[in-house]
């Protein structure tokens, strides 16, 4: 069990970044858009126009499953991965401190028998590769939405993460001197030496560049439906928003929720949107309905699926918040994962 003082000494203070990010966002929507206006432009909406973006959506979701698959070497199946993807954006949506990522590489690592260091490390690539996605997304369409700003940002950002990727198929494929480096010096730590060959398994997975380049392909076709999925979305409360919009917007909002938020990213999600869309020339009031709309969505769907996984996969093993909780408190792995297996 994770201990109270653990989580109040380590945990609650660290919520407060989150709190105060997400309720300025807020502060800053409310003083900026005439949210009378917004509301009535949200519940103006036909629901119908939206319904094919949910099949958009989820079919976006079973893309980044088959990206996780191959990075965790196929050694998971397609529900397995689409189950800790949506676990992961469950807890995401109702606790703080990003805790999904830490419950995806539990339930990744459990489903593929490579322990939560195996999952964690499927998960930072996948991370990685999302980066370079998200600054190449928003490089390509500044032009197209005449914005001259922020591409040195993006830049860098994409640049930062194509050299962590780089690095991380270079220490893979030399993993065994690396392991022999490690193994004589860990040797007065039972618990860590205890986890090389875990380490030497994960990164297994990430030795194989056609690995990568599968992922990365999957997780290109997932950010090309959520632009799809977005511009749909959209298009029900702008008609006349281009495809461009909705790709620059998606840029922007995924370097936006990388800031510290709320549990669902609230406030900082639909000030990344209005941000981009006021700034191609879209009515705030109209913005900010699309966003508050969208978020939405994308929160019941992932919510909704991501329910249905945990209730399956509890009966398999249960601990899967009480472990994630442990890796953000402590930064240690879990005895229990440690020795299973």
């Amino acid at each position: 069990m994770v201990e109270r003082t653990v989580l109040n000494t380590k945990i609650l203070p660290s919520l407060i970044p989150g709190f105060v990010v997400s309720g300025a966002a807020v502060v800053l929507l409310v003083v900026t858009v005439e949210p009378a206006r917004a509301v009535d432009v949200l519940f103006a909406v036909n629901p119908a126009k939206l319904a094919a973006s949910i099949a958009v959506f989820v079919v976006a979701l079973l893309a980044r499953a088959a990206a996780s698959r191959e990075l965790v070497d196929a050694r998971a199946g397609l529900g397995a991965t689409f189950g800790a993807l949506n676990i992961g954006y469950l807890a995401n949506n109702l606790l703080p401190l990003r805790v999904g990522e830490a419950a995806r590489s539990v339930v990744l690592g459990r489903r593929s028998g490579l322990g939560i260091i195996g999952g964690a490390a499927a998960v930072a690539a996948e991370r990685l590769i999302d980066l370079v996605m998200a600054a190449t997304l928003l490089l390509a369409v500044l032009p197209a939405v005449g914005v001259d700003a922020g591409w040195a940002a993006a830049a860098a950002a994409g640049c930062a993460a194509l050299a962590g990727i780089t690095l991380l198929v270079v220490v893979a494929r030399r993993r065994e001197a690396l392991l022999g480096w490690l193994e004589p010096r860990l040797k007065r730590w039972p618990r860590l030496s205890g986890l090389l060959p875990r380490l030497a398994a994960a990164l297994a997975c990430t030795a194989r560049p056609g690995r990568l380049l599968k992922a990365a392909l999957w997780l290109g076709v997932g950010w090309a439906l959520a632009v799809i999925f977005f511009w749909l979305v959209l298009l029900a409360f702008v008609p006349s928003a281009p495809l461009s919009w909705a790709a620059f917007g998606l840029g922007v909002m995924a370097f936006g929720i990388a800031l510290p938020s709320s549990p669902g990213a609230v406030g900082i999600f639909e000030a990344a949107w209005v941000g981009a869309l006021v700034l191609c020339g879209a009515d705030p009031a109209g913005a900010l309905a699309f966003a508050v709309a969208a978020h939405a969505l994308s929160f019941a769907i992932t919510s909704g699926c991501g329910l249905v996984a945990l209730v399956r996969e509890v009966p398999g093993g249960d601990g899967i918040v009480r472990r994630a909780l442990t890796l953000v408190a402590s930064r240690e792995i879990p005895a229990s994962e440690e020795t299973a297996q």
